[in-house]
């Protein structure tokens, strides 16, 4: 009886790895952020803040070790961006930030078909979702004389002056991906998706707005004036303790994309079920 149960163990092991396979993908889509700066709603004014308006470009690698499971890296490279100007309320619109940041993200995650699947199968199509860990690099930018500036080195918030205790912002945040998709196999070797994801990010400061505001003035003694400007572009009435941002809660940003993965393994190679 082990012995029966033992060589039933073995052989399920086997079709188990027989079956997997690997797939490299390229996609691209867009982006769309939710933090301190920009809309937050549907409303007239703020429908790009909904709608994706930076783009990502992808590179994946994934491994599907039968019909449901499978695995995947990610490399993202592409721009979060938002404006105070989309947004509804009177404090964003009065306040007047507009940030784009530069992120690249690598991310491992998990994906679970709903229905039993295979590239080059006759079981050609499934639902999806997926969830992982991440690790993204950003560098929030700012629009001065028709130039791309970086923010960071310029502490917008007083960060590392006699103006503030606050330390400059780190250039990397974990990030926690998950979402859902669509996938259809378009041939032998070639499959597609289209896919939503959510990231949430451990970093209040990919818009480069998190605390309170400091005197411009005082910063531009002790800065530039081009830290002055981004430290407060709506020339709001400066007073101690100002909340420039909200720095309880954290960024996060949605990612929709379309990607075409090609299958890597040789066709004599594969699992004659798949």
């Amino acid at each position: 009886m082990k012995r029966y149960i033992l060589l039933i163990l073995m052989f399920t092991l086997s079709i188990s790895m027989r079956a997997q396979y690997y797939e490299l993908g390229f996609g691209g889509g867009g982006s769309v952020f939710h933090g301190d700066v920009g809309a937050v709603a549907l409303n007239a004014e703020g429908i790009r803040g909904i709608l994706p308006n930076q783009p990502i470009g992808t590179i994946t690698l994934r491994r599907q070790f039968n019909w449901h499971w499978s695995t995947r890296f990610n490399y993202s490279r592409g721009y979060l961006g938002s404006s105070d100007s989309w947004a509804k309320d009177d404090f964003k619109s009065n306040r007047g930030i507009d940030f784009r940041t530069e992120i690249n993200e690598f991310a491992l995650m998990t994906e679970f078909n709903f229905w039993p699947y295979a590239t080059g199968s006759k079981k050609k199509q499934s639902f999806y979702i997926f969830g992982g860990i991440g690790l993204t690099g950003y560098n929030p930018q700012g629009i001065y004389d028709d130039q791309w500036v970086d923010l960071r080195p310029l502490g917008t918030e007083g960060q590392q002056t006699a103006l503030s205790s606050q330390l400059f912002y780190g250039t990397t945040t974990l990030t926690l991906p998950m979402g859902m998709g669509f996938r259809r196999s378009l041939g032998r070797d070639i499959s597609m998706t289209a896919e939503v994801g959510w990231r949430s990010y451990g970093s209040d400061y990919l818009d480069d707005t998190s605390g309170d505001y400091v005197d411009a003035s005082d910063l531009a003694e002790e800065r530039s004036t081009m830290a002055a400007y981004f430290a407060n572009p709506g020339n709001v009435p400066y007073t101690s303790g100002l909340a420039r941002g909200n720095a309880n809660t954290k960024d996060w940003s949605i990612f929709a994309a379309v990607t075409l993965f090609y299958n890597l393994n040789p066709r004599n190679e594969r699992c004659r079920e798949f």
